[in-house]
């Protein structure tokens, strides 16, 4: 590309950013946050996308010189609270395209608690099938839709292990044996040939990838410390903040980590650095045919 800023595009998701869940169902404005962040950026960026569903929010910025590749911009919600029609859990959406190449961005707040596993693969099907940003009826799920898929959040998988047997791997820096328990990794490493016929447990999550986890847990902490949960509840230590991607060779992970550092939640911030081919080779607008199959870099955040 032309210019070669730091990225070429960023994507924020939050969950109860700004306020809490209760407080965000009577007042969801983000706008106060989405400022925030334009400033941060600076002028070369255009927010170009965002979605509000009660305390579920994410927002998309482009880098000025791919504003003209840019278009057919859309926005979506899908709900999976109580009765899938409370919006304190479910997914937000951006898409678009970027010349010939289409894009799409899922911020998610699924089910807690260690027993909902079942539950949070159940959301993840009704946010991609239900879309209504959906238009092929033929197709699985929105995902089928776009070339390049990001699902991210708080998606809220658990450790299955004591809270004793955590704390002692942490402090011995043994995280592989605090993954082995992770209740996600094993769905993402399912055939993915099962998907979409009906069998087995891991529904559509092998659709996804996820780049390897070299961070420790990012819930729940006591706020403003380092120290995992000390209340009487005793929440085990878990990577519940996640970001996957539609498995695709054009995608290559370059960073995936936590800021330790940004101690204000009893999350910790998960951020991941990508290398996305998009074809923008002589393209010249909605319509125009095809080029050379030469793509360009887009670097995401």
């Amino acid at each position: 590309m032309a210019t070669r800023p730091k990225h070429h595009v960023y994507v924020v998701g939050t969950c109860e950013c700004e306020r809490s869940i209760e407080r965000s169902m009577v007042w969801g404005s983000k706008t106060r946050w989405e400022q925030q962040v334009r400033s941060h950026l600076g002028e070369d960026y255009f927010m170009i996308g965002s979605h509000n569903m009660s305390a579920v929010h994410v927002m998309v910025f482009l880098h000025r010189y791919l504003w003209k590749f840019c278009w057919d911009i859309k926005t979506a919600q899908v709900a999976t609270g109580f009765g899938n029609l409370i919006g304190n859990k479910g997914g937000t959406q951006v898409g678009f395209r970027l010349g010939r190449t289409s894009v799409l961005f899922v911020n998610a707040h699924l089910a807690a608690h260690a027993g909902k596993m079942k539950e949070r693969t159940q959301s993840l099907a009704r946010i991609l099938v239900d879309s209504p940003m959906r238009k092929d009826k033929e197709a699985t799920g929105v995902h089928d839709q776009y070339d390049r898929v990001f699902f991210m959040g708080d998606l809220n998988p658990r450790l299955n292990a004591k809270r004793s047997d955590v704390d002692t791997w942490l402090a011995d820096q043994e995280f592989e044996k605090c993954l082995e328990r992770d209740q996600l990794l094993p769905l993402l490493h399912s055939d993915p040939a099962v998907v979409g016929r009906g069998e087995g447990t891991a529904g559509m999550w092998p659709l996804f990838e996820e780049a390897a986890i070299r961070f420790p847990p990012t819930y729940k902490f006591d706020t403003h410390t380092d120290q995992y949960d000390s209340s009487k509840k005793q929440r085990v230590p878990s990577w519940t903040d996640r970001i996957l991607w539609k498995r695709d060779s054009r995608v290559r992970s370059l960073a995936y980590g936590s800021v330790t550092e940004m101690r204000c939640s009893d999350h910790r911030p998960v951020f991941a650095q990508f290398e996305v081919e998009v074809d923008l080779d002589n393209w010249e607008g909605p319509g125009h045919p095809p080029g050379s199959k030469k793509s360009s870099v887009c670097v995401l955040q």
